[in-house]
């Protein structure tokens, strides 16, 4: 498993869901909403990102899916913050990571 799908894993078995395999749907592992709104506050404090609901039903809710939910979440977050900087920060920051 990826660290995202781990760190999924993780946060569903603290719920009480039993994820053995990043194939594992939410909803067969006996999730329901109220497990959901745990999952997304979980991910939100211990991520610090704010899952679209909507990504998370574009396929089946699985551990695979949900990894993949908070990559591009994660993704959008860090583009926004790029184009939010002025071109002599985006430099400053380049040149740092030379």
């Amino acid at each position: 498993m990826t660290p995202d799908e781990t760190a999924v894993a993780r946060i569903w078995t603290d719920l009480g869901l039993r994820p053995a395999a990043a194939g594992d749907d939410f909803f067969d592992l006996g999730g329901e909403s109220l497990v959901l709104v745990g999952f997304l506050a979980r991910v939100q404090a211990e991520m610090g990102l704010e899952l679209p609901v909507d990504e998370l039903f574009e396929e089946d809710l699985t551990v695979a899916a949900a990894a993949r939910a908070i990559e591009r979440t994660r993704l959008a977050a860090a583009v926004a913050e790029l184009d939010a900087m002025t071109d002599a920060e985006v430099a400053a920051l380049l040149s740092r990571a030379e």
